[in-house]
């Protein structure tokens, strides 16, 4: 057999269940299974790899290969730069083990990127519909661009020319947590005069989760790399609100606090929170029961963002450079 046309590059830790779905996923492509492979760079021990990956049915057709790194060892930028780098392809598509890509994801992905030859191809993105009753549940995440090629270049839908990884150097190992990453490395690519290219008939489900207030808390102390981020690529500001407010709800948070502040000295100030608490009041939808669970939720929502900032704060300070 010849080389592959697409490779598809697959980080993984403590998602067996899921990762297992996307496998299935890719077994279920419309595009031959000759012309594309599947790698797996994983932290799971060697009974767990042979289980959930040797004796997958892409792995017996020879389309599925792994590499094992030892547990606590490896990002997701690390597990990537392994996996492309073992890539046989010229180009590389990006997705996370929390997703399902649509039959025809790579098939689209494909025709996308011999329309724009060496450009980056970012395709659609959306909540997986087979989760949609989690939206119920407090403290959900999930992600969507809707409408590529979006601000942010998320690797859970994303097409890179092989060469050109190479040219940049691939992710930066240094931003350690999944977040912000896949901008830096799109940031630098895009520098080098890559082209950029959306594909939105080439789509990706992202699982819907839903998490506990305290698990949440923890969950945000991995932005304290954006601060790094913004320092290491400026360009990248043009996605904050006002070059500085990392989210728009972080802007009306820090609002909302002044006014509380200055209310004190006169009751006027105290509008300048209605922004913040409108948009929180939206975030479910408008409707009279999904205002009613948005009340509900709001003081978890205000520690959430509060925290948010605080880790922003602290990442400021770590990198000197002003992000909240």
């Amino acid at each position: 057999m010849g080389a592959p046309e697409i490779s598809v590059v697959v980080p993984s830790h403590d998602r067996r269940l899921r990762l297992r779905w996307l496998l299935n996923a890719l077994e279920e492509q419309t595009l031959p299974r000759e012309r594309f492979e599947a790698i797996v760079v994983h932290d799971y021990d060697e009974e767990e790899s042979q289980d959930l990956l040797d004796r997958h049915p892409l792995a017996r057709a020879g389309t599925l290969r792994h590499v094992r790194i030892p547990p606590g060892t490896g990002s997701a930028s690390r597990q990537r730069n392994f996996g492309w780098r073992a890539a046989r392809s010229p180009l590389v598509a990006f997705t996370d083990d929390d997703c399902r890509p649509a039959p025809q994801w790579l098939e689209r992905l494909l025709a996308a990127a011999a329309a724009r030859p060496g450009a980056i191809v970012q395709g659609r993105t959306e909540f997986d519909p087979l989760e949609i009753e989690i939206f119920a549940a407090p403290h959900v995440r999930t992600v969507e661009e809707l409408h590529p090629p979006g601000p942010f270049t998320q690797t859970c839908n994303v097409l890179y020319p092989r060469d050109l990884l190479e040219r940049v150097g691939g992710f930066d190992e240094r931003l350690s947590a999944p977040a912000g990453e896949d901008l830096d490395l799109a940031t630098r690519a895009r520098a080098s005069g890559a082209a950029y290219a959306g594909a939105p008939e080439a789509l990706v489900y992202h699982c819907v989760e839903s998490y506990s207030l305290p698990r949440m808390l923890r969950l945000n102390r991995k932005w304290e790399e954006i601060a790094y981020l913004a320092k290491r690529q400026p360009e990248v500001r043009h996605t904050f609100t006002h070059r500085v407010f990392w989210r728009e709800t972080h802007f009306h948070l820090v609002l909302a606090l002044a006014g509380l502040v200055l209310s004190r000295r006169r009751r006027g100030f105290a509008l300048l929170a209605s922004p913040y608490v409108r948009r929180a009041l939206r975030r479910r939808g408008t409707h009279l029961r999904a205002r009613v669970a948005c009340a509900v939720e709001l003081p978890g929502r205000i520690l959430i963002d509060l925290a948010e900032v605080a880790t922003l704060i602290r990442g400021s300070v770590r990198h000197r450079t002003i992000v909240l």
